[in-house]
């Protein structure tokens, strides 16, 4: 049998334990904390906690991923280049080029993106620490939209006719750009992701590297922590950090349609994160768990009975049982 390796201390201080504190211990409470409650995305179908979800600990990278990293911050120094570098266009890729071309809306995100890019690099090159402005808050200028609360979730139709004109200068320019790029990547079946590497990142690059100790970081993480994580943001769930025991009644929920935690992460896992109807990848928030024989028809909420699937599968299904 596998010995399960010690838990490193940054994932005890992540977790808001003290370092000293036996793994035990930690694993024990950790199971308290998650025997009876699940992802409340699971049920709700959004995230009820927004911007708190920031607040919540975010585990690190494994020692492995950590050191790949480490690498490319080291290639993008030698190259002078950020990104992937130049690559075979798939087939995959050709189809997203082209939705990209006949989508004005998204050549104007993706501009806009490039140009807040820019002008926060720029703004952060003034600062008298650039790298801690680049990843805090700068004393330079911020580049705004006027008249457009932009967001990248946000999906209203962003009108450049209610920009001013060098904004909408700058847009256009970018547009033209990309545009240019991905047509080249059609024609010549090959495309280059990468840009040139800029004062500050290799500033940060730098500084990085440098001061870069593989020790820091985990050989690996227990699972169980993993499971806690938001599949989207990285940050583990709120409701694991402030789940008390004494709160639930688990015997009492088990009954009808309630589907125990414990099975829910077992399909899960057992599912990964892929509707058995249509075979759709799920993010945290899309995830629904089917009845295989609906509990109408006396179906039970056990795992053998359970199945994930996506939103417009189940809500198809009703009470349905295919023999």
């Amino acid at each position: 049998m596998k010995k399960s390796k010690a838990i490193h201390p940054v994932l005890k201080e992540r977790l808001r334990y003290d370092a000293a504190t036996p793994d035990r211990e930690v694993l024990k409470d950790w199971r308290s904390r998650t025997r009876h409650v699940c992802k409340p995305c699971w049920e709700l179908k959004y995230c009820p906690y927004g911007p708190l979800v920031e607040l919540s600990p975010i585990l690190p990278p494994d020692r492995a991923e950590a050191v790949k990293h480490n690498d490319y911050l080291k290639q993008c120094l030698k190259t002078g280049r950020l990104g992937g570098g130049v690559t075979e266009v798939t087939e995959d890729e050709k189809l997203q080029f082209r939705r990209i071309l006949r989508d004005r809306q998204l050549l104007i995100r993706r501009a806009i993106f490039r140009i807040e890019d820019e002008d926060r690099v720029d703004a952060s090159s003034k600062a008298k620490d650039p790298v801690r402005a680049f990843l805090g808050v700068s004393d330079g200028r911020s580049f705004k939209m006027p008249k457009v609360d932009f967001h990248p979730i946000d999906n209203r139709p962003i009108e450049l006719n209610e920009l001013d004109s060098d904004t909408k200068r700058r847009i256009e320019t970018a547009i033209s750009k990309d545009r240019a790029a991905l047509k080249n990547a059609l024609k010549t079946g090959r495309h280059d992701s990468s840009h040139t590497l800029d004062a500050v990142r290799k500033m940060m690059f730098e500084r990085d590297v440098k001061e870069f100790k593989p020790g820091e970081y985990p050989e690996e993480c227990p699972e169980i922590f993993r499971e806690s994580s938001c599949n989207i943001f990285g940050h583990i769930c709120p409701v694991f950090c402030s789940a008390e025991a004494f709160t639930e009644t688990s015997d009492e929920r088990r009954r009808g349609r309630y589907i125990p935690f414990d099975v829910k992460m077992r399909v899960v896992r057992r599912d990964n994160y892929t509707c058995q109807e249509c075979g759709v990848h799920l993010g945290d928030n899309e995830v629904e768990f089917d009845h295989i024989i609906p509990v109408a028809r006396g179906g039970s909420s056990e795992k053998h009975n359970i199945r994930l699937t996506c939103f417009n599968c189940n809500r198809d299904k009703r009470d349905q049982v295919k023999i």
